[in-house]
């Protein structure tokens, strides 16, 4: 077990590498007159600091409500829902009315559908098949395919000049960030911090297992639909903001928990919540300001986490 003092210094020494990032980020090549610019690469900074969170947090959560370390909202289609409904309207209304659509009211219509959805599907799963994990990672697996499948026939369907604005939204893209959702996907990741920080707690003992969640007298079913809604939430800010990511989640949580198995709840929600802002700052400052853009962020972050997926299926069955 580590010492706390040990863990704080972990989670300082994180801050301080994410605080000189940050800096590097925003002034990079520039001086204290171009307020313009900075001003910009601050709503960015805000942006990848906003997605790092809340993938890294919206994982974590969904993890330990599922007691898999393999399982992500995005693994199992939750940001699928969120092309399903662009493509849906734009097929419907077409491109000149779907940009037409205010971004804000675009990000809080697709936020209630895929709450709906985590409530609906997810929800279901998790109480149903709670004791069951294989079938619930091979039905939510599935659920995610026929979620893709279904974007991609919609794809076909809709003319070449439509499919080239449903393209933009369907890759994450870190150096294009959409400035009028970033201060509503700040109060909305805000509010869902503070909810999920005041019921940390809770999370230790999900941990344990629905047994021990019900013996100790907590509502199972309300707080497991509190925790689908808030991830939910963080999914839609993060895809909002950036587009789908598949496996960074992933990547975040792996680490904080190999390096840190035992930690409490609260601790790791603070360390993957530093780690995923970290990643996501210090990587753009790498690719955007020493790289050039010769290369792409979000590519790299998907080969690496797709690396750690295939080798986290390979410790599981060798476990089973």
């Amino acid at each position: 077990m580590l010492s706390n003092q040990f863990q704080k210094s972990i989670l300082k020494g994180v801050i301080s590498v994410w605080l000189l990032s940050s800096f590097l980020f925003i002034t990079w090549g520039l001086t204290p007159g171009d307020h313009f610019f900075l001003m910009l690469r601050f709503e960015k900074w805000l942006a990848l600091n906003a997605v790092g969170v809340a993938v890294a947090v919206s994982t974590y959560v969904f993890q330990t409500l599922t007691h898999s370390r393999i399982l992500t909202p995005s693994i199992m289609g939750l940001d699928a829902i969120y092309l399903l409904i662009s493509l849906v309207i734009i097929s419907a209304l077409g491109t000149g009315s779907y940009l037409a659509i205010d971004a804000i009211n675009l990000f809080l219509i697709n936020s209630l559908v895929m709450i709906g959805f985590a409530l609906l599907i997810f929800g279901g799963l998790i109480l149903r098949f709670h004791q069951d994990m294989n079938r619930l990672l091979l039905i939510g697996i599935v659920i995610g395919l026929l979620i893709q499948a279904l974007n991609e026939f919609l794809g076909r369907m809709i003319s070449p000049e439509d499919f080239v604005v449903f393209q933009g939204a369907a890759f994450a893209r870190f150096d294009q960030l959409d400035r009028q959702v970033v201060w509503v996907a700040l109060v909305l990741l805000t509010g869902c911090l503070c909810l999920i920080w005041r019921f940390h707690p809770v999370l230790d003992i999900f941990r344990l297992g629905r047994s021990h969640v019900i013996n100790l007298g907590i509502a199972y079913v309300p707080m497991t639909c509190l925790f689908l809604m808030l991830v939910a939430v963080l999914v839609s800010i993060s895809t909002a903001l950036v587009g789908p990511i598949l496996f960074f989640g992933l990547l975040v949580v792996a680490l904080v928990q190999q390096c840190f198995p035992a930690g409490k709840s609260g601790y790791h929600l603070l360390l993957v919540a530093m780690v995923g802002a970290l990643i996501l700052v210090a990587g753009q400052t790498l690719f955007e300001h020493v790289l050039s853009m010769k290369a792409t962020l979000s590519v790299v972050i998907e080969v690496i986490g797709g690396c750690v997926f295939f080798m986290l299926l390979i410790k599981r069955g060798r476990s089973d």
